[in-house]
């Protein structure tokens, strides 16, 4: 609320009372009514922000994990999945909201807590104000309706759904081998570790023809390094089965992509596609953003093919042997999230069918195509790995030696970097992220000095025997 709410509504619900013995009806919106819904798990609120002008109050459904939320990471997950929402605040108080979607442009500004969830005032913060399945979380300030002398709130304003987003004509990265594609190598310096332990839950092989569940593969088939290959160290989710995967070591969030999924993909267009989630309590999960702009007037049939171009952020992207990165750093910001102690890596298989009955949707709430049905003990999704680039060490490498015996400065880099190796008369090895040797020497020197003026930016790993680090070029 406004610095002075409290005052002013003190006064003004007295003679508001005096003249109303009912409040009108509270202006709402059901569920059912929701078109854009945002984030994941069984729990879910409407969450409305209304900008104080006739018929700009907006409404997103936003899904969770458990069974309470707070409200700042509700906003959060809108703030994620939806690029035109943005909001910024200052201890409990909010400072501003807005929706940017041109030509239109709302702006809802100062210093005030939220204004009501369920028609009672709130009691907290958005920071610190908790809410549960079916609630309706309502942000404005007074002029969106009336209350009585007991902070009972009624909005006039009419309550909208929020429109999807049209981002369809977006272009991403294409397959392995054109020019800057993010795919990750199975057999990349950059890989410190894999996951050490799988947990499967299957799905159908047919989700519309529920008799039998996908079988293909075992729970360890999902640990391990990947590999080149489309039979070994597999194991198949089923439309909408579930793999939770754990590691040693916690994933921590660093420069560049800090964990890679793989798939078995048979060539660059069947693809197969999983939603990825992280948790760094093993009980609230966060879904990455993902999109597809796959075209959806025709189901994509197993023979059929998915262009990359149009998916971002769905593992599955990419051709055996190659992984489908993620960065931790878009998920940051959520209260009970440590994205530098991610302890579970959750895949949730995409249910590639257009059928609004048995549909997933991405981000924007575009419905995903891709190969369906696939009714085999392989069906959906099929698991080869889950590579871990930050947070764990190379086998046998104490970080001590890693940071004391072989070091790159500066990190990062626009022309020279200087590279320091205890070890003289031993290669010196750099890497890109494809896993391509770009440049070497024998140093008889304990400081070695590279141009990297002309290697294109981006991530790259030094490696001297054993020892390796990463570093930056820009």
């Amino acid at each position: 609320m406004k610095k002075l709410l409290c005052v002013l509504l003190a006064l003004t619900t007295l003679s508001l009372s005096a003249q109303n013995d009912q409040l009108p009806d509270d202006a709402t919106l059901a569920a059912d009514q929701v078109i854009y819904w945002v984030g994941n798990g069984n729990s879910q609120v409407v969450l409305a922000v209304n900008w104080a002008t006739p018929d700009t109050c907006l409404a997103w459904g936003v899904r969770f994990d458990g069974t309470e939320a707070l409200v700042a990471d509700l906003l959060r997950t809108i703030a994620i999945f939806d690029d035109r929402f943005s909001y910024s605040g200052d201890g409990s108080m909010i400072n501003d909201i807005v929706f940017n979607d041109p030509p239109l442009y709302l702006s809802l500004t100062g210093n005030w807590w939220m204004f009501n969830i369920n028609g009672s005032g709130a009691q907290l913060g958005y920071q610190e104000q908790t809410v549960q399945h079916g609630d309706f979380i309502k942000f404005g300030d007074e002029s969106c309706g009336i209350s009585d002398e007991n902070y009972q709130y009624a909005w006039t304003t009419t309550v909208n759904p929020v429109w999807l987003p049209d981002q369809t004509e977006l272009l991403f990265c294409d397959h392995v081998g054109t020019s800057g594609c993010q795919a990750i190598y199975y057999n990349n310096p950059a890989i410190l570790g894999w996951a050490t332990g799988c947990t499967i839950t299957r799905g159908y092989r047919d989700i519309a023809n529920p008799t039998s569940y996908a079988d293909y593969g075992t729970d360890s088939d999902g640990i391990g390094p990947s590999s080149e290959s489309t039979t070994d160290g597999v194991v198949s989710l089923g439309d909408g089965g579930i793999a939770v995967l754990t590691f040693d070591q916690p994933i921590t969030n660093g420069e560049g992509y800090d964990f890679a999924v793989f798939e078995n993909s048979l060539n660059h267009t069947f693809l197969e596609m999983a939603f990825v989630e992280v948790s760094s309590d093993g009980e609230h999960y966060y879904r990455f953003p993902s999109v597809s702009n796959t075209q959806i007037a025709t189901q994509i049939t197993n023979g059929g093919a998915v262009d990359p171009r149009k998916v971002h952020n769905l593992a599955g992207k990419y051709i055996v042997g190659w992984g489908t990165p993620f960065d931790l750093a878009e998920l940051a910001g959520y209260s009970d999230l440590d994205i530098d102690n991610i302890t579970h890596v959750r895949l949730v298989d995409v249910v590639g069918c257009i059928d609004p009955q048995y549909a997933t949707i991405d981000k924007n709430g575009h419905i995903i195509n891709d190969p369906y049905s696939t009714p085999w003990g392989s069906s959906g999704f099929d698991l080869s790995g889950v590579a871990i680039m930050n947070g764990w060490l190379p086998n046998g490498i104490e970080e001590e030696q890693l940071t004391n015996a072989l070091f790159a400065y500066p990190n990062p880099c626009t022309s020279t970097l200087y590279i320091h190796n205890d070890q003289p008369n031993c290669a010196i090895e750099i890497y890109n992220v494809f896993g391509q040797l770009v440049w070497s020497e024998i140093s008889s020197d304990s400081r070695t000095q590279v141009n990297m003026q002309a290697f294109p930016d981006g991530m790259y790993i030094v490696k001297s025997g054993t020892q390796c680090v990463k570093i930056i070029k820009r």
